[in-house]
């Protein structure tokens, strides 16, 4: 124990030996000390005493002054190189000024790069030592330093950081931990391992080493030196005594194979870390035996299916025989929900010779993964790549709920939520609700299917008012799954609004307005109103608007949202956070009827047709007048037109049957074609056709585009027929025709004809088409024998020449009157 405390002072510049001496006890933690004069300098001593006697003496030197302040922080601080180690550092530094007052000790900190913060490393540094060892420090780290002095009147601000310094390195802390060492052959063996952690490296990692050797058949003495070895923490003694290394260079491998081992030899394996500096300690021996190896290759042909909604089966072909490295002794299956690999995993082992296995118990239509390793007195092999199958399905859970909204006297809405485990694809749910007690004597269960997964609610419209009816749902998948039950009574719940009043409708030509009253508001205010509809072919009310502001007393419903002809009733239910109140009264039956546009009119659709009908009318006119038009303007447009000459004879043997039939010019200006004289034996004027179809003239100031040939009935005929080079040779034949048709005040009255005309050169000559620049003439047939003969137009004069000087040749009859025909 402590028996007190002996403080002593004096100036500094006085006797050394003489004190001044005072004596406090053991409990004391401070003395004050008056009568010193001031601006001196007073060393002060502090010893303890005890039992046994005095301590050591604690000097400190002291100066009486009112202008003492805070010292000035060290300077110059540096680190030589040779100052570094791999755990401590030698730091050096210059004191600052003392601030009149004596320095009393130095605060050092520290902070590790790059991210680490400013730590207080030593406190109590000496206040007369310029150097310090710090230790404490990691190896292969940087660090800076910063100092502070302290004096009775505080602390300096603190010193400029030191540059970064780092230290060197150190061997490993800890060697890698083997993980595995599997026999990969019957003379190999495969070592796996983890890599030390970066903390217990010291420094940058280079490789490992694997130090193993052959452990003797009697061990005992063998297990004795080692265990001694082990005692004595040297790591010679364990590696050193027939011992075998390998070296891996690379920090980044985690798996090295020994190979050229002997077989049915038991080994002892360990393994160091190392860097430039040095080893590590070695790790925990393992051992291993040499000989057999696991076999090297997983089992083939792994094929994975469903047989029911919670088993799946698994078969599989054996590894080839030269990789089994052994007898297989079995298998071992891991399988899993694909998605939950960590939570589901789970293991089956089956032995030989079973290559078929029932995983059971298993989630309704789950996927999962199943890989497979086979297994030999050495170890197991390498496992497959996953194969998966998804479960079957089967029925599924009820609806995870269900619950009531909308609830009026006659309706309610009705939702359900979809069941946790759905144990399949979900194809419907299905609604039963029925009145727990009989209405009216009558007790109606009513059953919902409703298809698809989406929907999940359904409006039920057929409730009695004040009834308590029974729900219940149901999922479906491939069957059914447990139903979920909830009663509701068809009346609003307390504290919903009351019916609004004072309906009306009014109705314009393009839209329907309803009108209404605030009721009753409620145990809270109105959040909105709903309005109902209901058509008269349908008789029940379904929403039609929802969702009106509470603020609104009416709402217009334009006509073209209803159906024509179909009367409606409207009403109308006040909204607040209790649910829906009671329907108001409804509004009259209102037919949906609007004025239609005039487009939409019967009236309308005739006119437009008779419309169309005219315009089609008077386009088919037009084209036929078009038609008529060109067709009689292609005779005689060009200037120059050649005159067709036939000549027909007729013998004295009879009449010539002959036809006038019309061709279209297809020439050159030239009307000139193959013709033939027919002559025949005789045949009766009856057997005469003339053609009057095709009328060449112009007419009107239309010129036709046919040209007349005659043609024979088909009798006994000798015909003799002309070429065109002859027709283009033969110079045109003078006709009376022609010569009196030519000039123009002739054709105008037959009474102008001259007395005399000049002998046709050939009977029956027949000429047709006159030229463009001629006037408006009818062409005639004439012959030699007849007065009267020639044919015209209906309503025109014939005009008809004879000479009557000339008498008809020997055989010759004279032709039937009115053989001619025109074009």
């Amino acid at each position: 124990m402590y028996g007190g405390y002996q403080i002593s002072y004096r100036l500094d510049s006085r006797d050394p030996q003489r004190w001044t001496t005072v004596e406090v006890g053991s409990n004391a933690r401070q003395f004050t000390v008056t009568g010193l004069s001031p601006e001196h300098a007073y060393v002060f001593r502090l010893t303890a005493r005890t039992a046994v006697g005095w301590g050591e003496e604690q000097e400190a030197l002291v100066v009486t002054t009112e202008r003492r302040e805070r010292p000035q922080p060290p300077r110059k601080l540096a680190i030589p190189q040779d100052g570094v180690e791999s755990r401590h550092l030698r730091l050096h530094w210059v004191t600052g000024g003392t601030g009149s007052s004596p320095l009393r000790y130095f605060t050092l900190q520290v902070k590790e790069l790059p991210s680490g913060d400013w730590n207080t490393h030593t406190a109590d540094i000496p206040h007369n030592v310029t150097t310090w060892t710090i230790d404490r420090l990691k190896p292969f780290t940087s660090y800076k330093f910063r100092m502070l002095a302290t004096n009775d009147v505080g602390d300096s601000v603190l010193s400029k950081e030191t540059e970064a310094v780092t230290t060197l390195q150190d061997v490993p802390n800890k060697p890698p931990v083997i993980l595995a060492v599997k026999p990969t052959t019957t003379t190999s063996v495969l070592v796996q391992w983890k890599r030390p952690d970066d903390n217990s490296i010291n420094g940058v990692l280079t490789g490992y080493r694997l130090y193993y050797r052959e452990l003797p058949a009697n061990n005992s003495t063998f297990a004795k030196a080692e265990v001694q070895a082990t005692k004595n923490n040297t790591t010679s003694a364990l590696i050193t005594t027939k011992s075998t290394f390998k070296t891996v260079s690379s920090a980044s491998l985690t798996e090295f194979e020994l190979t050229q081992l002997k077989k049915f030899k038991h080994y002892q394996i360990v393994m160091t870390s190392y860097n430039i500096i040095g080893e590590s300690p070695p790790s925990t021996p393992v051992e291993v035996s040499v000989g057999e190896a696991a076999p090297s290759v997983a089992p083939q042909s792994i094929r994975v299916s469903a047989v029911s909604s919670s088993i799946l089966e698994v078969t599989w072909d054996t590894p080839p025989l030269e990789t089994q490295n052994g007898l297989i002794q079995g298998y071992k299956i891991h399988y899993w929900e694909r998605d939950k690999q960590n939570q589901s995993e789970k293991v089956k082992v089956i032995f030989v010779p079973d290559t078929r296995v029932h995983l059971t118990n298993l989630t309704s239509y789950t996927p999962y993964l199943v890989t497979l390793t086979a297994f030999n007195t050495a170890g197991d092999g390498p496992p497959s790549d996953p194969r998966g199958s998804r479960t079957l399905q089967s029925a599924p859970s009820q609806p995870s709920y269900l619950s009531f909204s909308e609830v009026t006297g006659g309706s309610v809405n009705v939702s359900w939520g979809a069941p946790l485990t759905p144990n399949g694809q979900l194809e419907g749910y299905r609604i039963i609700y029925q009145p727990t007690a009989p209405v009216q004597g009558v007790s109606k269960v009513v059953t919902v299917d409703v298809r698809g997964s989406w929907q999940r609610w359904l409006k039920v419209r057929d409730l009695v008012k004040g009834a308590t009816y029974t729900f219940s749902a149901q999922a479906l998948t491939v069957s059914y799954g447990p139903p979920i039950q909830a009663n509701i009574s068809a009346q609003p719940v307390q504290g919903a609004p009351g019916s609004p009043v004072e309906m009306s409708i009014t109705k314009t030509s393009s839209a329907l307005t309803i009108h209404w009253t605030e009721g009753e508001i409620g145990a809270a205010p109105v959040t909105g109103y709903v309005i109902e509809a209901r058509p008269s072919d349908e008789g029940v009310w379904d929403s039609f608007i929802r969702l009106v502001p509470p603020s609104s007393r009416s709402v217009s419903v334009p006509l073209e949202r209803l159906r024509s002809g179909i009367s409606y009733e409207f009403r109308v239910i006040a909204v607040n956070r209790y649910g829906y109140g009671q329907p108001s009264t409804p509004t009259a039956a209102l037919a949906a009827l609007s004025e239609r546009p005039f487009y939409e009119e019967w009236w309308f659709l005739l006119v437009m047709a008779l419309v169309g009908l005219i315009l089609i009318l008077v386009l088919v006119f037009t084209l036929l007048l078009h038609g008529h038009s060109s067709k009689y303007k292609a005779c005689g447009t060009g200037k120059h037109m050649s005159t067709a000459e036939e000549s027909v004879t007729l013998d004295n043997g009879g009449f010539t049957a002959l036809e006038l039939n019309s061709r279209t010019l297809n020439t050159k200006n030239s009307f000139l074609k193959k013709n033939g004289t027919r002559v025949s034996s005789g045949p009766s004027p009856g057997g005469l056709h003339y053609s009057d179809e095709d009328i060449c003239n112009n007419y009107n100031g239309a010129v036709l585009t046919e040209s007349t040939t005659l043609t024979e009935k088909p009798t006994e005929v000798s015909e003799s027929e002309l070429t065109d080079s002859d027709y283009e040779d033969e110079q045109p034949k003078h006709s009376f025709v022609n010569h009196y048709m030519s000039d123009p005040t002739y054709y105008n009255s037959w009474k102008r004809q001259p007395k005399s005309l000049k002998p046709i050169s050939t009977p029956f000559g027949y000429e047709e088409c006159a030229t463009a620049e001629t006037e408006p003439y009818y062409q005639t047939v004439v012959t030699q024998h007849s007065t009267g003969g020639a044919y015209t137009p209906t309503g025109q004069p014939a005009h008809t020449h004879v000479n009557p000087n000339t008498n008809p040749p020997p055989g010759s009859r004279t032709p039937v009157t009115g053989f001619s025909s025109f074009v």
